[in-house]
């Protein structure tokens, strides 16, 4: 047990050591990506990174798209300081949504997240029944096919479709991300 503790805390120190160059190739342009689109410090973008995009990362089979501020030529928001980027992460089994923007004066980035889960339609209502009966979500609203919960006390959302013989599992959330250079 000591031995992974040790090793452990070599690999976080390794990772911290060497930030970005840390990454797999394919991870790092995705990580640099977001550090010219946003205009932020490489160290943040590798925090920002590895805090909510690769968690999401199925290491074998994922593709990614962008969308940003200069994406759209006749619009007028290139040139603002306000940096906004739009990440589409799909996954084997999951497509994950990220809309990031940047309030330089503040020293901060909102980041709004959209999980969306395919399912089958008694996958999808075990979830509901799961969440029915948890204390720490509350029904917002249901009608026969849908479901909308929140998580007491946070901003994260659990959304529910179901139409047999699919359904889909949809979680949102709300983060702020604080720069630090």
């Amino acid at each position: 047990m000591r031995k992974i503790i040790i090793l452990g805390l070599l690999v976080c120190n390794l990772l911290a050591l060497g930030g970005m160059d840390t990454l797999a190739d394919d991870e790092k342009k995705v990580a640099k990506m977001i550090q010219s689109t946003l205009k932020i410090s490489k160290n943040d973008a590798f925090r920002m990174y590895t805090d909510y995009i690769q968690v999401y990362l199925n290491k074998e089979q994922w593709q990614i798209h962008y969308a940003h501020n200069e994406s759209l030529s006749s619009g007028k928001l290139q040139d603002s300081q306000n940096k906004t980027m739009f990440i589409s992460l799909i996954n084997t089994g999951r497509i994950i949504n990220f809309s990031i923007v940047t309030f330089p004066k503040k020293s901060q980035v909102l980041i709004y997240t959209v999980e969306t889960l395919p399912r089958k339609s008694a996958i999808t209502l075990e979830k509901f029944n799961e969440l029915e009966k948890n204390k720490d979500f509350t029904k917002e609203r249901e009608t026969d096919k849908f479901a909308y919960f929140s998580q007491n006390g946070y901003s994260s959302r659990v959304n529910i479709f179901v139409s047999s013989p699919v359904g889909a599992i949809q979680y949102t959330d709300l983060y702020v991300f604080e720069l630090k250079e």
